[in-house]
């Protein structure tokens, strides 16, 4: 089995809530396990022992769901919520990730990182295009961007063009108007043929 196959099978298992059937089956005999530096077993047999009075205590077990999972060459991260009620009545919930290593198989070493969560894993680098692939890639999406941005650019010119020359037809229609025809007075001067004066 691979890596992420034994790690799918082992976590599995502990949704179902077998967790000690779990641990006794994919762990190896010199398991070590570990939670903080006070708190490590040196084997199975010590962690299988730790594991039985822990849920000999427990009265239900309320929620075991995986969150995030990751594998890497010989070590895989599971996230897991745990829920359950003791026999005194009081729920205990742990958040955490269980880093395991793995060798032949089994999980050498496993740690429980509390309050830890698992990143989402970042988008993989796009591959470096050859040039020929660029050059494909560009040529099209630069054709795209000029024909979007031909009509924007023309649409504004219209519209700016558009309106001067209505406004200023009228101008220069009235301005003639006025310059070939003035408009006749209501009190038309009488035409005399004595040369006018300066004064009235």
């Amino acid at each position: 089995m691979k890596l992420q196959q034994l790690a799918e099978a082992l976590d599995a298992q502990i949704l179902k809530g077998d967790i000690v059937g779990a641990f006794e089956k994919f762990a190896a005999d010199h398991c070590v396990t570990k939670s903080n530096p006070q708190d490590i077993t040196h084997n199975k047999a010590q962690k299988l022992e730790i594991l039985g009075w822990f849920f000999s205590n427990i009265a239900a077990t309320n929620r075991i769901e995986r969150l995030a999972f990751r594998a890497g060459d010989n070590t895989t991260e599971s996230q897991f919520v745990f829920e359950f009620t003791n026999k005194q009545g009081q729920p205990l919930v742990y958040n955490e990730v269980i880093r395991r290593t793995w060798a032949d198989g089994k999980v050498v070493e496993e740690q429980y990182l509390l309050g830890q969560t698992i990143e989402a894993p970042k988008k993989a680098a796009a591959k470096t295009p050859s040039k020929k692939e660029a050059a494909q890639d560009v040529q099209p999406a630069a054709a795209k961007a000029a024909v979007v941005a031909e009509p924007k650019a023309a649409k504004p010119a219209a519209k700016t063009a558009a309106k001067p020359a209505v406004k200023a037809e009228p101008k220069a229609a009235k301005t003639a108007k006025a310059t070939a025809a003035p408009k006749a007075d209501k009190n038309p001067a009488v035409k005399s043929d004595k040369p006018k004066t300066g004064r009235k």
